[in-house]
């Protein structure tokens, strides 16, 4: 059984210093997905969830990544993202705490590092038109596949056709993903997405006019960003999310297990040996 109080410590303790390091230089972030969720219907963790989601408008997200990694390797806690990790193969970041490691579910063959965590994502412009979309849609999707490829190569030995990307190396497919993502952010006018988002592409909006206007919530015990307009941006991506689920869907999702070597939350906590042989 997972920790969920162990869990939820270390995560507020990682979102106290990465709310520090983006106050300290100016950087736009808020609450996205179940987070933001948590915050307005429990004013905190929604009491299943076992990650915290955290979005930046592209242009603060590069910079979080110059800053982040230096600023917090002093603090316990450090950076995943595949210019920093090239066996990290998302195209978004996590920021994970030292001396903590986890089975994460769909990453459980990963080479990275794979700690106590949580999300940061990009947030890039989306096109107005459709076929603009379908195209940007189908291009992400045919490099998430062959990026995969190279990490969970028994996962794709059926696969009989070989895509435009094969004799690409993975540096190479990494800087067309990510130009791929940004190639409209030059246009001010168009909505942002989380290209990096579970749901479907588009899914995931927020409006030019919605996206520099943030509001104070409680979470926890910390004050953190969230949309002002949250009821739109919640209601695009889940419809009545004030309502709760079934019972039955009220379940953990990303940690399978989780081992604590010597990471300092603010109660002692005992070192675990749950993930002795899984990650070892």
């Amino acid at each position: 059984m997972v920790d969920l109080k162990l869990i939820h410590q270390v995560q507020l303790g990682i979102l106290a210093n990465v709310a520090a390091i983006n106050s300290k230089y100016h950087l736009e972030y808020f609450l996205t997905g179940g987070s933001a969720i948590g915050a307005v219907r429990h004013h905190g963790f929604i009491p299943w969830d076992d990650d915290i989601d955290i979005g930046l408008p592209r242009t603060d997200f590069e910079k979080f990544l110059q800053v982040a990694p230096a600023e917090l390797s002093h603090r316990g806690y450090f950076v995943e993202e595949n210019r920093l990790d090239p066996q990290y193969e998302y195209d978004f970041a996590k920021v994970m705490a030292d001396g903590t490691r986890i089975l994460e579910h769909g990453r459980e063959l990963t080479k990275a590092k794979n700690g106590i965590f949580i999300d940061v994502f990009p947030f890039d412009r989306m096109p107005n038109k459709r076929p603009q979309q379908e195209k940007q849609q189908a291009k992400l999707a045919m490099l998430l596949e062959e990026i995969r490829k190279r990490f969970y190569p028994d996962l794709y030995q059926q696969s009989i056709t070989q895509s435009k990307y094969a004799d690409y190396n993975l540096s190479e497919l990494y800087d067309i993903r990510l130009s791929t993502m940004t190639q409209y952010n030059g246009h001010s006018e168009l909505p942002l997405i989380n290209m990096s988002s579970p749901y479907q592409y588009g899914k995931e909006l927020i409006k030019p006019t919605e996206i520099h206007h943030l509001i104070p919530m409680a979470f926890e015990n910390l004050q953190v960003p969230v949309l002002a307009d949250y009821d739109a941006y919640l209601t695009r991506l889940y419809g009545d999310y004030m309502k709760l689920p079934p019972l039955n869907k009220r379940i953990q999702r990303h940690v399978l297990k989780v081992r604590v070597d010597n990471y300092q939350t603010n109660t002692q906590v005992e070192s675990g040996n749950s993930l002795e042989e899984a990650v070892s």
